[in-house]
Parts: C-alpha cells; structure tokens; sequence
C-alpha cells in the first residue's frame, strides 16, 4: 500500500489552528463555501437581509402579465 510504503504524503487538515467562520448576511450561511454566498448575495440584499421572489410558472400557460412591468 502507497501510505504504508511512504510513497504517498500524507494529508495536513491544520487541526492546531482553529476553525474560521465568517459572519454572512444570512442566518446559518457563514459555513457554506464562496460559490453559494455568492449566489445568495445576489439574491437576497446585503443591508436589510430580505429578498422579494415572483413565482412565474404560470406565465408560460398564461402568457405575459400586464402588471409585472408596473412592479419592476
């Protein structure tokens, strides 16, 4: 086996430092990695916290809303 034979180097996860957790905007996201607090910081507005989503599945059997403009 390559780890018994030290051919293979072994892994350093630097359990002698403590672990870093950066505060998000988000409750519960500090742990999650760069790519996901990226999406949710486009998303959700990084002063208030609060986000404001539309449901539009039923656009495509309805067609365009004439109100959605006036909300944009």
């Amino acid at each position: 086996m390559a780890d018994l034979d030290d051919i293979k180097d072994g892994k350093d996860f630097r359990t002698d430092q403590p672990q870093q957790n950066i505060p998000f905007i988000l409750k519960g996201c500090g742990a999650l990695d760069w790519g996901m607090q990226s999406r949710l910081s486009r998303i959700f507005n990084p002063k208030t916290g609060k986000t404001v989503m539309l449901a539009l599945t039923m656009v495509i059997f309805r067609g365009r809303l004439p109100d959605l403009n006036a909300l944009i």
